[in-house]
């Protein structure tokens, strides 16, 4: 459930703000990316600060966003620091385009919650598809404790529109537990930081 001009001027407006490695990608790498070399996919990647990251721990890295504005940008800071990183512009909610098993990683920060629970039950079977056989998914996504849950109007079981537009789906334990049920789950932790901002992060392998 995407609104493409929302995501637009949001990467319009903070243009050259907002894109440092995150403390996610690096418990990611240090923790669960041990294969060298190895293909990773950064879904929802925004501007690419956490691509960038993983490219110069020498991971072979693809990076797909919705938004033009923010694979223009991380196109630029490619440019800018003579690196490549195939970048894609795709709505996720649609098959994605790579071959069964092409990837030992794939990793999305704050993407899968913009989407429906129905949106949801398409996506994780085609990241199933294309993650190679024992490899991992890497997901971080707003928690039902999250001091925005209940706030807005409400679009299904626990997803929220805001006075802005801006639609967030809250995960809990057992939804995301549900949603992953063809996964072997490693670790699934809530994170709770400054503002009562409060993520579920997950760690899946493929069965």
């Amino acid at each position: 459930m995407l609104n493409k001009e929302h995501w637009e001027k949001k990467h319009q407006e903070s243009e050259g703000k907002f894109n440092r490695v995150t403390d996610f990608a690096r418990l990611c790498y240090f923790n669960f990316m041990k294969r060298k070399n190895a293909k990773v996919l950064d879904l929802c990647c925004g501007k690419g600060a956490d691509s960038i990251f993983f490219f110069n721990k020498e991971l072979n890295v693809t990076s797909v966003d919705y938004s033009n504005e923010a694979i223009k940008q991380f196109n630029s800071t490619q440019k800018r620091y003579d690196i490549f990183i195939t970048s894609l512009v795709k709505d996720i909610s649609e098959p994605l385009p790579f071959e069964d098993e092409s990837f030992h990683y794939i990793y999305t920060r704050l993407g899968l919650h913009y989407f429906t629970d129905a949106e949801l039950k398409k996506i994780v079977p085609e990241l199933n598809r294309v993650l190679k056989s024992e490899g991992v998914l890497m997901i971080q996504v707003k928690s039902i404790s999250d001091a925005l849950y209940d706030k807005g109007k409400l679009i299904e079981k626990d997803m929220y529109e805001d006075e802005s537009g801006y639609v967030r789906h809250f995960f809990s334990r057992e939804y995301a537990e549900s949603l992953l049920k063809d996964f072997h789950i490693i670790m699934i932790e809530e994170r709770i930081i400054d503002k009562g901002s409060a993520y579920l992060e997950i760690i899946a392998e493929k069965k």
